[in-house]
């Protein structure tokens, strides 16, 4: 005598567009010798798969909405606005025979920094990675942060973009931006 295992009875529809949808039906599962016992989350599997899918072209569609929006900006020339002082609007400061950058950072975590220049554009993004070690009465406790955070900043037209060098220390990173001789 078979004895019914597992009994679903609904059967789930997910809307996929306007005019697509996907049906999924339940198998129904009974013990006998000749036959396997159905996986009962097979599909929540098949679902979340499909989600999956669907994310990943949504993100597809998002990084090929940035790129054109990257390019378009990269085409526009825009000019530097010098104020009284030597700072440019920007955050970009005129020493002489080179301009500089200061960000702040975190004197306590690992850094990894990339600076890049192309088009006119400077970009700064910095990665931060912090270990912290506190002693409690029940122990000792470790805990990781991290945080990324970019900046980006039009060049003034004689910045050199070839030759640029960065340092951190003290909690500040530098970036030195040569001028083209």
């Amino acid at each position: 005598m078979k004895k019914v295992l597992l009994s679903v009875m609904a059967t789930l529809t997910l809307a996929l567009g306007a005019n697509n949808a996907t049906t999924i039906s339940p198998k129904v599962a009974t013990s006998t010798p000749a036959q396997a016992v159905a996986d009962p989350f097979e599909q929540m599997e098949k679902i979340f798969q499909m989600q999956l899918k669907q994310m990943e072209q949504m993100q597809k569609q998002m990084d090929a909405m940035f790129k054109a929006f990257e390019s378009q900006q990269a085409q526009i020339a825009l000019p530097a606005i010098t104020s009284s002082g030597g700072v440019i609007s920007s955050g970009i400061v005129d020493k002489g025979d080179y301009y500089e950058v200061t960000l702040k950072a975190n004197k306590d975590a690992k850094l990894n920094i990339k600076v890049e220049a192309k088009n006119g554009m400077l970009s700064i993004r910095v990665d931060e990675k912090k270990e912290i070690n506190k002693k409690t009465p029940f122990g000792e406790v470790k805990s990781y942060s991290t945080s990324t955070y970019m900046q980006s900043f039009t060049l003034p037209a004689d910045a050199d973009e070839k030759n640029i060098k960065y340092e951190a220390k003290d909690g500040q990173i530098v970036v030195k931006i040569p001028k083209k001789k």
